[in-house]
């Protein structure tokens, strides 16, 4: 078994709200690339609405670094390791090495279906088409 132990604040402050909280553990192990223990296309899609805000928590359980990648909208990310950050900043794509944990927002502002993946190509697509660490996020 497998899974995150998350401490929430009393009082979360202003960038740490959010209508939508996913978890994303990162592996790289002998299940091969996956996200919460699968692989595409077994990956669940993160779900949320439009003008909602989206919190995404990366653990990185393995053994290899990898720059999550999402199409569409910027994610903030305001902690690591557990920490708020004293400047939160803004980008499509982050770098999650072994054992980081990252906290981002997402401001769901665009509605469709938005790729969300390792941005290194062996650990999310092959000459057989995608497979491993790809889902998506889908804005309705």
């Amino acid at each position: 078994m497998l899974g995150a132990f998350l401490v929430e604040p009393k009082n979360p402050t202003e960038i740490e709200r959010a209508d939508v909280d996913y978890t994303l553990i990162l592996n790289d192990g002998a299940h091969g690339f996956t996200f919460n223990g699968k692989s595409f296309p077994a990956t669940e899609p993160l779900t949320a609405k439009v003008g909602q805000r989206l919190r995404i928590r990366f653990m990185n359980e393995g053994m290899m670094i990898h720059p999550m990648h999402l199409h569409g909208m910027h994610m903030t990310v305001f902690a690591k390791d557990g920490w708020i950050l004293p400047a939160p900043w803004r980008c499509d794509t982050l770098n999650v090495a072994p054992g980081e944990r990252y906290d981002v927002i997402v401001k769901c502002k665009s509605p469709g279906t938005w790729a969300f993946h390792c941005h290194i190509l062996p650990h999310a697509e092959s000459e057989h088409g995608m497979f491993g660490m790809v889902t998506a996020v889908i804005v309705s």
